[in-house]
């Protein structure tokens, strides 16, 4: 387990954990005194950085769930959780309902096991304070992202990388969006409506006429 603390004038913590599953039963404890710290002292973080990088195994979910509560409670506003399959059940509408996220970065996480979403909970949730959200191996649906994106207007930077469960990828009504990267998988179409857009990126390793074909900007 490789831990690094930044100083704590930049109120920031970066957990690099378990690249083992051995490393994950010896090492635990650390992070759990570590963040026990925190909780305690109730020193704002600025910045959380998770990554996890063995097979996700529901165990350390727990654990996991225990760190990111802890991070909220101190008021995070840059987050970013890591894991190596889409499986950790990352409760996003948690996150966003203090309203004071300002950049959120996931990868491998799976928002579909989220029990926390109902069309209640994604109806009175606004998010205004996000800026970047940044989705990698995401697992979500269409309907899920949608209502993510309404959660969240004043976004000026979004990233969808290689989120297979979509069917298209729509960009609409985010009227502070300013750069837009989508890497697509096949059969995803891309919709974007955006007039304040400076920067757009959309890769797909697939021939250039079926591109075409299922892009609308």
């Amino acid at each position: 387990m490789a831990t690094s603390l930044v100083n704590s004038s930049q109120l920031g913590i970066h957990l690099i954990v378990f690249k083992t599953w051995l490393q994950y039963i010896h090492d635990r404890k650390i992070v759990d005194q570590v963040m026990e710290r925190y909780r305690q002292t109730k020193v704002p973080i600025e910045k959380f950085h998770l990554s996890v990088t063995i097979f996700a195994h529901p165990f350390a979910f727990p654990q996991m769930d225990k760190w990111l509560d802890i991070a909220l409670q101190n008021g995070v506003k840059d987050l970013s959780c890591e894991v190596s399959l889409p499986s950790y059940p990352f409760h996003i509408f948690t996150f966003l309902a203090p309203k004071s996220l300002r950049e959120l970065v996931l990868s491998g996480c799976n928002l579909i096991l989220d029990h926390s979403l109902s069309v209640t909970t994604t109806q009175v949730i606004s998010c205004h304070s996000l800026r970047k959200l940044s989705l990698t191996e995401v697992g979500l649906d269409d309907n899920m992202l949608r209502d993510l994106l309404n959660c969240c207007p004043l976004i000026d930077d979004f990233i969808i990388e290689h989120c297979r469960l979509l069917t298209k990828i729509e960009v609409r009504n985010l009227q502070n969006i300013k750069s837009v990267s989508i890497s697509c998988c096949r059969n995803q179409s891309v919709t974007i409506q955006a007039p304040t857009l400076q920067h757009l990126g959309v890769f797909w390793k697939i021939p250039l006429y079926w591109i075409l074909l299922n892009v609308e900007i």
